[in-house]
């Protein structure tokens, strides 16, 4: 059964000391926070990372997969690509247990959607502030490679 996913920033949470920590999660259904509603982490780095993980399944053979990290390395999402037009996202708190909280079956669309969504939510945050670093030029071209990047 699919379900719906998204990639929830707060932008309200953002804070700037040499990196851009906030609340981040993902939310299956709605309803289902992972890590938690209030996780917060390192927003831009992370979402740097996930993008390339995202583009690695796009490219990526049926059953390939990879990880969408958090900063401390747990916990730990594994997106695994179904078919040409889904993802399996696994849903982990100890990845060395391999104890897996949930799965989610969703639209790999679906994913790049909320990503790039998350990840102009942050840049137009930085820009109102007038933050700056390596880190966030990387998030913005990462976001502009994946808004060009088509899912066939």
């Amino acid at each position: 059964m699919e379900q719906t996913i998204s990639i929830e920033v707060e932008v309200d949470s953002l804070e700037y000391n040499i990196n851009i920590i906030g609340n981040i999660s993902f939310v299956v259904d709605y309803h289902r926070f992972f890590p938690d509603e209030v996780w917060s982490d390192f927003v831009v780095i992370i979402l740097s990372w996930w993008i390339k993980s995202f583009k690695g399944l796009l490219v990526s053979s049926m059953g390939q997969t990879f990880k969408f990290d958090f900063m401390d390395g747990t916990p730990v999402v594994l997106g695994k690509k179904l078919d040409p037009n889904h993802v399996e996202m696994s849903f982990e708190y100890d990845s060395e247990k391999r104890e897996i909280e949930f799965i989610a079956i969703c639209k790999l669309e679906e994913l790049k959607n909320s990503l790039l969504t998350a990840a102009k939510k942050v840049l137009r945050a930085v820009e109102r502030n007038n933050w700056g670093s390596e880190e966030i030029n990387a998030l913005r071209d990462l976001t502009l490679s994946l808004e060009r990047y088509p899912l066939q």
